[in-house]
């Protein structure tokens, strides 16, 4: 029982710290595709084309 006493904060302390490294991670954009970039103009163009046929 006393070991539960230690081990929950500690436990809540870590949660709290990884879900504070998430948040951040996010928030500086390290989750981004930087392959994006460079199919979006791939992908941008397709599109136009459509919307021109279609018109």
């Amino acid at each position: 029982m006393n070991a539960l006493y230690l081990t929950i904060p500690l436990a809540t302390i870590l949660a709290l710290i990884f879900l504070g490294l998430f948040l951040w991670s996010v928030k500086t954009r390290q989750y981004d595709d930087p392959e994006y970039i460079a199919h979006k103009m791939i992908l941008d163009d397709e599109d136009d084309v459509d919307k021109s046929i279609n018109q």
